[in-house]
């Protein structure tokens, strides 16, 4: 769900920052959080659960997950798994698996997807649709420069060195579409947030990718939580 949060960025490589992208905060790992989904109209549409953890295989990978569901329904609608690197945080591969609802006409979606190498050393995603019995995974070119997963981007917001003017920008990878985005990061300005647990405060964080300009309030202090998430359709809040 939120690999459709970030829209597709029109821009080509020699628009994008070269700069490395710096991040200062540590993620708690592991961790779990609980978002509640709503509509513009204020309705509950469902819950986001965002966990991380060392992959237990392999230490140099964090793995994250995001499981969703609908109001009114536990069962898990919508899984996306992320791999990316414990020393930088880059994008490194991960799946995504949707289940079919006749009632919200939504199909089924499976697929596989890896950073990987072509023969002259440049980074290329690779992405398998696992319900359609490919034999070799599509293959899109990506910058030769950081990429980043799109879906790692609760998390990467977290450890950036936010401030009153900050402003950045980054490379990421959509598997679902198979493109890639510059991602621009700003905070305009500081505000205290209503939470279910308090008054925080925050910064409001915009995340612009292509035409779409989207708000995400971060934690001023630790541990940097994205307390809420607004893509103009669907608003996440954190519960717990």
């Amino acid at each position: 769900m939120l690999l459709a949060l970030v829209g597709c960025s029109d821009l080509n490589s020699s628009q994008a920052s070269s700069d490395p992208l710096i991040r200062e905060h540590e993620l708690r790992i592991p961790e779990e959080l609980r978002y509640e989904l709503t509509n513009d109209l204020g309705e509950k549409i469902g819950l986001g659960i965002f966990e991380s953890e060392l992959n237990s295989v392999d230490l140099s990978e964090i793995v994250l997950q995001e499981r969703y569901s609908r109001a009114g329904n536990a069962s898990i609608s919508d899984t996306i798994t992320t791999r990316v690197s414990a020393s930088d945080f880059l994008g490194l591969g991960g799946t995504r698996k949707v289940e079919p609802t006749e009632q919200f006409k939504i199909e089924a979606i499976s697929y596989t997807w890896e950073i990987a190498e072509d023969d002259l050393g440049k980074p290329i995603l690779h992405k398998t649709d696992n319900l359609a019995g490919q034999k070799s995974p599509n293959k899109k070119k990506l910058p030769d420069m950081e990429i980043y997963a799109n879906s790692s981007s609760f998390w990467l917001w977290r450890q950036l060195p936010l401030a009153l003017g900050y402003t950045t920008s980054y490379v990421a990878v959509d598997p679902f579409e198979e493109k890639w985005q510059m991602v621009i990061i700003s905070v305009p300005q500081s505000e205290i947030l209503q939470t279910s647990f308090g008054e925080i405060p925050v910064w409001r964080v915009l995340i612009r990718s292509g035409r779409a300009t989207r708000s995400a309030w971060i934690e001023q202090s630790a541990p940097y939580r994205v307390l809420k998430w607004d893509n103009g359709q669907t608003v996440m809040t954190l519960v717990d």
